[in-house]
């Protein structure tokens, strides 16, 4: 049995696991926004129309991934996120074999399928599996790693298809998530939980007991809003990044690189809140966390809103957008599991993660049809709406947390 209570940057299979996110973010998620201009041309099909393959990807994602939380908590993870990220991969290949919308949208459908057992969710969940409440050092470590996906996937994704075009970009893509993703997550997945045997038990609890309790608590729907709040921000702006950025008259090369900074801004935000908790000797409660980056999602979007072309406001809507949305990786797991509890927890958070999913299902198609109807100044407007409703429910649902504590029993 490998011990659970050390530095995970000395953990070689934690490193495997973060490097295997890494590219299964890039090559799975962050591949959709860096080639919709691509595909827009080629095939001349509306962004709208286009962008609803994205999110019919996230709602299968958003649907399967209870029974990828289930899988988890019997013990079966490191056969879900491996075969999830080859599956996947292969999926994608089939992209430049598309002639048709609908086989467009099939395609993103199934690669949703596979989105729910390889990314954030069910590796976050394995880990808080196999670490309990020494899990919040590894989830900060892989994020600050992974974080760094969509500053690969963008100018590689652009550099490919530049000199090539946008069909070796997916085949080389296919190739680095089958022979490189896939022996990663195998590796990477094989640390055997502390405490395993009794953990057993857990496995045993019917689904309709772990549901029916969730179902009843406000404390569970106010996470799930909250966290659909923080998905639909980050979804509406992410998926539309290229035309938005383009929208406020930057160039096409500023465009890839502000787009491009987005990650490393997430990885900058863990970086400080490691670093405070580390060095500074400090537990920040991650409450905190969650409601400033909050706030810090809706300034963001306003700031680009009210700033027209101005390259000041675009940077600090790169800093805003970028960091708060790194942070809430970490604290998706870390306050669920404060306040939903650890048992059954591959399920529990995978209930709870479906308000994060259908927020980000929803959000690419929705961002794309305001931008067709009205402009992306009333996207904007919305995301930043949207970040504040969350402000106002996670208050809310902190404020029910103490009062009425969930109870699973």
């Amino acid at each position: 049995m490998i011990s659970t209570g050390g530095s995970p940057w000395r953990n070689r299979k934690l490193w495997s696991l973060a490097i295997a996110e890494t590219l299964s973010w890039a090559g799975l998620f962050y591949v959709f926004p860096a080639l919709l201009l691509k595909w827009h041309e080629w095939f001349q099909w509306g962004i709208a129309e286009l962008s609803i393959g994205f999110t019919l990807a996230l709602i299968a994602s958003a649907i399967i991934g209870m029974i990828a939380g289930r899988i988890i908590d019997s013990g079966n993870s490191q056969k879900l996120m491996t075969l999830s990220v080859i599956i996947g991969a292969l999926l994608l290949s089939l992209l430049p074999m598309v002639t048709m919308l609908w086989q467009f949208y099939l395609v993103w459908l199934l690669i949703g399928c596979c989105l729910a057992g390889c990314l954030y969710d069910p590796c976050f969940s394995y880990i808080t599996r196999t670490f309990q409440a020494d899990a919040k050092n590894s989830i900060i470590m892989i994020t600050l790693i992974a974080g760094f996906a969509s500053t690969i996937s963008y100018p590689l994704c652009t550099l490919i298809t530049d000199l090539y075009d946008w069909k070796t970009t997916i085949y080389l893509l296919t190739v680095i998530l089958c022979f490189i993703a896939g022996p990663l997550f195998w590796y990477g997945t094989s640390i055997e939980p502390a405490g395993w045997h009794s953990s057993d038990k857990d496995n045993k609890t019917s689904v309709a007991k772990v549901v029916k309790p969730a179902l009843y608590s406000p404390v569970f729907w106010g996470l799930l809003m909250t966290f659909a709040a923080f998905s639909s921000n980050q979804g509406m702006i992410v998926s539309q990044i290229f035309p938005l950025l383009e929208s406020r008259e930057i160039s096409s090369g500023m465009t890839v690189f502000f787009a491009s900074c987005i990650g490393p801004m997430q990885v900058v935000a863990r970086l400080i809140l490691f670093a405070t908790e580390t060095f500074g000797n400090r537990d920040i409660p991650i409450l905190g966390v969650c409601l400033a980056s909050l706030i810090c999602l809706c300034l963001s979007s306003l700031a680009l809103a009210v700033g027209g072309t101005s390259l000041i406001l675009v940077v600090l809507f790169v800093i805003f957008q970028g960091g708060p949305y790194g942070l809430f990786s970490i604290v998706r797991p870390v306050i669920t599991a404060e306040m939903l509890g650890r048992v059954n927890f591959g399920l529990l958070s995978s209930m709870v993660m479906m308000g994060s999913l259908w927020g980000s299902a929803f959000a690419p198609g929705i961002a794309g049809s305001i931008a067709d109807r009205w402009n992306y100044d009333t996207v904007l407007i919305t995301t930043s709406s949207i970040a504040a409703f969350g402000v106002i429910i996670l208050m809310v649902t902190s404020t029910l947390q103490r009062k009425s504590p969930f109870n699973l029993g």
